[in-house]
């Protein structure tokens, strides 16, 4: 290979690295849908996220009134806020009989990011990943 067909194959590479750095506007922040639904094995919290997200691991394993959710997200897009999705995502009303007391996305604390659910009191819960790397389901019932 000539020296002219490595320097436009770096040319490339550069352009394309660049356009996707600082080319594209990145969302507003990392969880872009929540809501809660149920079915016959109980509640489930539904999140969808602007960016693909690898589930980490969460604690406590198996029962408690407060779950934390590591993730990571997967992009150039720096995540670091924090915010209440229960106040931006759920009428008081859908907090489906008072079992959660709030749901957030904590960004900028150490080891994080984090969704952190508070348990009006100690509940049974699953996590997994849904479509894709594009969502979470955290499926809950009383003990």
């Amino acid at each position: 290979m000539s020296f002219k067909s490595l320097s436009l194959i770096l040319a490339i590479i550069i352009g394309v690295y660049v356009y996707y750095k600082y080319g594209q506007e990145p969302p507003a922040q990392l969880v872009s849908d929540f809501h809660i639904t149920t079915d016959k094995d109980g509640n489930n919290l539904e999140f969808g996220f602007a960016n693909p997200v690898r589930y980490l691991e969460h604690f406590p394993e198996n029962n408690s009134d407060v779950l934390q959710v590591k993730l990571r997200a997967i992009g150039f897009s720096d995540f670091t806020e924090n915010f209440s999705l229960m106040d931006q995502f759920i009428a008081a009303t859908e907090s489906q009989e008072k079992l959660l007391e709030d749901v957030r996305y904590e960004g900028d604390v150490p080891g994080g990011p984090f969704i952190v659910v508070r348990f009006a009191k100690p509940m049974k819960y699953r996590v997994t990943e849904s479509n894709g790397l594009k969502g979470l389901i955290i499926s809950y019932n009383r003990n």
